[in-house]
């Protein structure tokens, strides 16, 4: 049988006698019933949007080079799309979508290579939940989310923008693109609302 000592690995905390009360102080607040459920609630928030980003980003580039469904199966242009996206980083697809979209103005350069900090954030928050929970040196990190909406919107924009050249919008009249929300933006803002609405006073 496991014990918890041999689940959670954390390191010896050396603290001089004088800084005991300030560090009891600061764990005990981080242990707070209210500031646990924030963080846990940010986590859930942050894989969320990391997962829309996927999405977005691989399986949307693929979906611009469908062709239509032949014998129930659905048929893609492929030599397109392995000339334009994924001959960009032949390993990565994730990174040649991104290129493309780069390539495409959704959004920038410094935005796509951001990604790497944001997923290697995400997958620490997976992986190492517990200790945003209990160690006072690891907190989620807001700024990295912050930029991982803003990219979120941009790529979205860019979806909407293609969308709107299309025609999906030609029964709405003259429609601009920021007039228009994406459902998975929408449903995303609601997320934030909610963990915002949560967030201790």
């Amino acid at each position: 049988m496991r014990t918890q000592a041999s689940v959670l690995h954390t390191a010896p905390v050396k603290i001089d006698e004088q800084d005991w009360d300030a560090y009891r102080q600061r764990l005990e607040a981080k242990l707070r019933p209210e500031r646990m459920r924030a963080t846990l609630a940010f986590a859930g928030l942050y894989q969320m949007t990391h997962q829309l980003i996927k999405i977005a980003v691989i399986d949307e580039v693929r979906e611009f080079y469908w062709r239509g469904i032949e014998d129930g199966a659905m048929v893609y242009d492929e030599q397109a799309y392995a000339e334009k996206v994924l001959s960009r980083a032949p390993k990565n697809r994730f990174r040649a979508s991104l290129l493309w979209l780069v390539d495409g103005d959704a959004i920038t350069l410094a935005q796509a290579d951001r990604l790497d900090d944001i997923y290697a954030h995400r997958h620490d928050l997976s992986h190492e939940l517990i200790k945003y929970i209990v160690d006072l040196d690891f907190e989620p990190d807001v700024e990295l989310f912050t930029d991982a909406l803003a990219t979120f919107a941009g790529i979205r924009r860019f979806w909407t923008s293609i969308e709107k050249d299309m025609g999906s919008f030609d029964d709405f009249g003259d429609v601009e693109l920021d007039e228009v929300t994406p459902l998975s933006l929408y449903v995303l803002q609601m997320c934030i609302d909610a963990y915002v609405a949560g967030l201790p006073m």
